[in-house]
C-alpha cells in the first residue's frame, strides 16, 4: 500500500501537500480505479468495509480513498484495501481535474452524506459514475430547506444511485432525487463493528475482572453508562441520590467516563461515596475488594467488551455535542438511552423510530427512561432484541452495494 500523509499544520497546507503527494505517485495505470470518499471517522469505517468487499470481489481494482476532515489521524487512514489515501482539496471547480486525469476513476462512491457539487460535476464531466451509499439524512437537515435544498437537488442529478442505510432514511431523500434512483441497501459500518466484536480480544485485565467477580456480575447485571461527560455525570449523580432517598434497592452501575480527568473523577467519586459504595476498575483488579454498587472504569479498551454483561446502556455524547457509537451496544441486544443530539447518527435515529432507543431532551426524561428500563426488565429485553435484529439485518450491506454499483460493469 502507498499511503499519502499530509504535512503541515494548517488545513490548506495539509490539503495541498496531500494532493501533491498523491499526484506524484506512480499508480499502475492498467488497473481500473474506484474512488471512495468518506467525510470523517464514522464514514471511513463504512469505506473500510466496502473496500474489503470490493477487493474480495475484484482484487485487481485500485482503490483511491479520500477523507475531508483533517481530524482523521494517520493511523485511522491506514487500511490494506486502500491503495492510495489523501485529504480532499477544497471544492473549487477545477480542484479535482488532476486526480481524474491521472487515475481515471470509473466509479466515485460517497459514504453517508458528504457530497460536493464541484466534485460531482467533475466526475460527470470525466465520465465517472457517482453514487451515494449508506446514505443518511435527518428530517431537520439544512439540505432540505430553501436555497440549500435546491442546490443539493441540482447536485444529486449527477448521481447514478442513492442507496440509503434504511427504508426510514429512504423517505428523507424523496424530495431530492427521483424515486427510481433510491434504494435502501443497508449500512456497511455495521459490518465493521461486528467484525471488531467478533474478531477482537478483550484486554487480559478485563478477563481477569470478569472471572474474579463472575457471581456478582451474574447475580446483579449492571446498568452500563458509557462515554459520560460532566453533564451526564451530574444527571447520574442526581438520579442515584433520588433513587436512594426512596429507599429502593440500588442497581449496579458501571460508569465509563469519556475522559478520565483525575480532578473531575475524584470529585464525582466523593459525591457518589456519600450515597453508596464505589471502586475503580483498577482497584478491583489489583486489590482484594468487595464488589461495589458503582464501578468507575479508569482504563481504556474495555467498553466494547463490557456491553455483553449489561442490562441496558446509556450512550453519552448526545447531551454534550453528538451521540457516540450506538451500534456496539445494540449488537449485544441492549436497549439504549441517550441525549437529544443524535442527528449525526442515522442508526440512532432508526433505532429511536423502531423503539429501541430513547433520546432524552432533558434530565427529567433521562430519569424517566432509566426508571422505565429498571422497572420493566421484560420490556427492556424485548427492545434490546429488536436492536440486535436491526444490527444483524445490516450484515451483507457491502455485498449488496457492490452488486448494485458494479452489476453492469464489474471489471
Amino acid at each position: 500500500m502507498i499511503f499519502i500523509i499530509p504535512k503541515g499544520r494548517k488545513l490548506l497546507k495539509q490539503r495541498k501537500d496531500s494532493l501533491n503527494l498523491l499526484l506524484s505517485s506512480k499508480p499502475d495505470l492498467k488497473r481500473k480505479t474506484v474512488w471512495l470518499h468518506a467525510a470523517s471517522v464514522g464514514e471511513l469505517d463504512q469505506a473500510r468495509a466496502l473496500a474489503k468487499e470490493i477487493k474480495k470481489q475484484n482484487p485487481n481494482l485500485l482503490i483511491l480513498q479520500s477523507v475531508y476532515s483533517n481530524s482523521v489521524t494517520e493511523k485511522q487512514r491506514i487500511d490494506p484495501n486502500f491503495d492510495f489515501s489523501f485529504i480532499l482539496p477544497l471544492d473549487f471547480p477545477f480542484a479535482y481535474n488532476p486526480v481524474f486525469e491521472k487515475f481515471k476513476p470509473v466509479k466515485l462512491i460517497f459514504l453517508a452524506w458528504d457530497t460536493w457539487p464541484n466534485l460531482l460535476r467533475t466526475s460527470y464531466k470525466y465520465g465517472c459514475k457517482s453514487y451515494l451509499v449508506c446514505a443518511s439524512l435527518s428530517s431537520n437537515s439544512g439540505r432540505k430547506k430553501g436555497f440549500i435544498h435546491s442546490l443539493t437537488k441540482a447536485s444529486f442529478r449527477y448521481l447514478e444511485g442513492i442507496y440509503p442505510s434504511h427504508p426510514i432514511m429512504a423517505e428523507e431523500f424523496k424530495t431530492l432525487s427521483p424515486e427510481n434512483k433510491i434504494e435502501s441497501l443497508g449500512d456497511t459500518r455495521f459490518e465493521s463493528v461486528l467484525n471488531r466484536i467478533e474478531s477482537g480480544k478483550p484486554p487480559e485485565r478485563f478477563v481477569t475482572f470478569t472471572k474474579k467477580y463472575k457471581s456478582e456480575i451474574t447475580d446483579k447485571k449492571p446498568i452500563l453508562l458509557g462515554s459520560t461527560y460532566p453533564v451526564c455525570e451530574s444527571f447520574i449523580l442526581d438520579f442515584i441520590s433520588g433513587w436512594s432517598l426512596q429507599n429502593k434497592s440500588l442497581p449496579s452501575f458501571w460508569i465509563f467516563p469519556h475522559k478520565w480527568e483525575p480532578g473531575r473523577m475524584k470529585t464525582f467519586r466523593m459525591k457518589l461515596e456519600q450515597i453508596t459504595t464505589v471502586k475503580t476498575f483498577s482497584e478491583l483488579v489489583d486489590q482484594n475488594s468487595e464488589y461495589p454498587e458503582i464501578i468507575l472504569v479508569d482504563e481504556l479498551g474495555i467498553l466494547a467488551y463490557a456491553y455483553q454483561f449489561a442490562r441496558f446502556a446509556y450512550v453519552g455524547g448526545a447531551f454534550h455535542n453528538r451521540v457516540h457509537n450506538t451500534i456496539e451496544p445494540a449488537a449485544f441486544a441492549l436497549p439504549l438511552i441517550t441525549g437529544p443530539k443524535i442527528s449525526n447518527a442515522p442508526e440512532a435515529i432508526v433505532m429511536q423510530r423502531l423503539g429501541g432507543l430513547i433520546s432524552c431532551p432533558s434530565k427529567e426524561d433521562f430519569f424517566s427512561a432509566l426508571e422505565r428500563f429498571i422497572s420493566n426488565p421484560k420490556e427492556a429485553e424485548e427492545l434490546g432484541a429488536g436492536n440486535r435484529k436491526f444490527v444483524l439485518e445490516n450484515k451483507g450491506a457491502s455485498e449488496k452495494i457492490y452488486s448494485r454499483v458494479f452489476s453492469n460493469d464489474p471489471n
